[in-house]
């Protein structure tokens, strides 16, 4: 009796404790819509390429793009650590073009290596650039747009998204007509003792971006435990990305 009690207590313990980047990555999923033709958006932050573990890191995520068929592919910011890593993330943009378009923003740790340069690097992999901008897809008769965090407010469209890197941005844009806003830099929660209304604690308690979603009249902010970190340990936080319905 003792084994089995034990045993049990040690495959919990490890089913919550994560060290290292060998699990898959877990794909959570939003609904804005549960409609079977509801676009398919995949939310990606905090890739952190960087060397000895690029290669890797990016076979994770394509794997989630085979698995989720996305209708388009969101690069939600810090997407590499080092500048040598330019290359790499070239090259995880060929891929995932192959199977949807790609669109992408800056985080702290992009600013870091250089936006232009690592903007140059998503381009050149023929990824879009939206950390200024909007863009607009057409899919089942809806208009959606999808602005980045320094674009104007988009205009006509059935559905406004944000994607961003902070979550902070919320605060200043729930009131602005965005329908979701997308954010990730999870930080200071990879740690989480327990969730109470979807907010992480105790980080919650210090930082009101630990949080998986919050909602302000029809806008939502979605927050992703991201796919990476600087360093690899996690307890109760699975490394992600997220797969919106919309």
């Amino acid at each position: 009796m003792f084994a089995v009690f034990s045993d049990r207590i040690q495959r919990a313990w490890r089913s919550r404790l994560e060290t290292g980047l060998e699990r898959p990555l877990h794909i959570r999923e939003e609904f804005l819509s549960h409609s079977p033709d509801a676009c398919r958006l995949l939310y990606i932050s905090d890739v952190h390429l960087r060397r000895r573990r690029g290669g890797l890191l990016a076979d994770q995520v394509l794997a989630t793009v085979h698995m989720s068929a996305p209708h388009a592919v969101l690069l939600g910011g810090d997407l590499l650590d080092d500048a040598d890593q330019l290359p790499q993330l070239s090259q995880l943009v060929v891929r995932l073009r192959d199977h949807a378009p790609v669109f992408a923003v800056g985080g702290n740790h992009d600013r870091k290596v250089g936006l232009a340069k690592v903007q140059g690097a998503v381009e050149r992999a023929g990824g879009d650039w939206i950390h200024d901008r909007t863009v607009r897809l057409e899919h089942e008769s809806r208009r959606i747009a999808i602005a980045g965090p320094e674009a104007t407010v988009p205009g006509d469209a059935d559905i406004r998204i944000l994607c961003a890197h902070h979550p902070r941005i919320w605060h200043s844009v729930r009131h602005q007509g965005f329908d979701l806003v997308l954010a990730g830099h999870l930080h200071g929660c990879q740690f989480v003792a327990f969730e109470s209304r979807d907010f992480l604690f105790p980080g919650a308690l210090f930082y009101s971006g630990c949080c998986l979603r919050t909602q302000c009249g029809s806008a939502r902010l979605v927050v992703s435990r991201g796919v990476s970190d600087l360093i690899p340990i996690r307890w109760r936080c699975p490394r992600e990305v997220v797969l919106c319905h919309v």
